[in-house]
């Protein structure tokens, strides 16, 4: 399932960007009462941290979501929260995740995602994201950006 792409080929975005794309799909999403109720039986505190070093540099965006809140607590950016798991890769890759074009084991396994914290939890909400990977397509639609849904090209 692991796409091939030239990485020099990778839309432009900007960690606010990244940040705005994150809250709408988690709004989106969380707009489900029935599956937020699922998630939040998990318990979990997620964290996921993106890098772009060609572009970005240092800077590296960060995403927390806090499942034991009510209602869930999306942090977007540094927090205070500390993480169950911690979830750190490169933004394409996660582009590539959402869009259903990586398979999260075999990335982890091959380094592509670097995970902390009891990943066979983390797994258990793998059925939960049908929705999240709808959400995110229908985001970038809203927000204009076919350049980020047409990549990779099939």
């Amino acid at each position: 399932m692991a796409t091939k792409y030239n990485k020099a080929d990778r839309p432009e975005i900007t960690p606010d960007e990244m940040y705005a794309i994150a809250k709408n799909v988690c709004d989106l999403t969380f707009s489900d009462p029935v599956l937020v109720e699922k998630m939040k039986k998990s318990k979990l505190i997620l964290r996921f941290q993106y890098h772009d070093v060609e572009r970005w540099g240092d800077t590296m965006p960060e995403i927390t979501i806090d499942f034991n809140a009510d209602p869930i607590d999306l942090n977007i950016g540094p927090c205070d929260l500390v993480p169950i798991i911690d979830m750190n890769m490169e933004a394409f890759t996660a582009h590539l995740f959402w869009m259903e074009k990586l398979n999260l084991m075999s990335a982890i396994t091959r380094g592509q995602i670097k995970a902390k914290g009891p990943i066979p939890k983390a797994m258990r909400l793998l059925p939960m994201l049908k929705p999240f990977y709808k959400n995110y397509r229908i985001v970038l639609k809203d927000m204009g950006r076919d350049d980020l849904l047409n990549f990779p090209p099939d």
